[in-house]
């Protein structure tokens, strides 16, 4: 099993809906599921450097990251698998939704919370995505 730590963001919009990726078909983790924008961490790179790379990489405009919590992940598939810790963020989109230059997958898109539950999510983005919305909710 290979170790790979990544960095994650759920980006939300003025409506609180949830920016997604789409995995395109031919990628070898997860095919055509939704999932956070992010990427694995470099070599004596800090998960927070990460997310910026990689958003500023995928030309989203964002304002007020802030880490939220990290979990453990496993995926597998039939013939790989890997492992690691999952670095969450949370960062506020502040753009236009033509500014995002997708550089890899097959689309993107925002949700509202009520629409998730119709959306193949990859299951571990899907709890954490759950986990901050009922951290929305406690809040108020």
């Amino acid at each position: 099993m290979n170790k790979m730590d990544v960095a994650a963001a759920i980006i939300t919009n003025e409506q609180l809906e949830c920016l997604l990726q789409k995995k395109d078909l031919g990628y070898p983790w997860f095919p055509g599921k939704w999932c956070f924008f992010g990427g694995g961490i470099e070599n004596g790179e800090e998960p927070l450097d990460t997310i910026r790379r990689e958003l500023i990489e995928e030309g989203i405009p964002v304002k007020n990251i802030r880490f939220l919590w990290q979990n453990f992940y496993e995926d597998r598939t039939t013939i790989n698998s890997r492992n690691g810790l999952q670095y969450i963020f949370h960062a506020e989109f502040t753009g236009r939704i033509s500014d995002i230059r997708l550089n890899e997958g097959g689309g993107f898109a925002f949700f509202a919370r009520s629409e998730l539950k119709y959306v193949p999510i990859v299951e571990h983005d899907l709890k954490v995505i759950e986990r901050f919305y009922d951290s929305l909710r406690n809040q108020s």
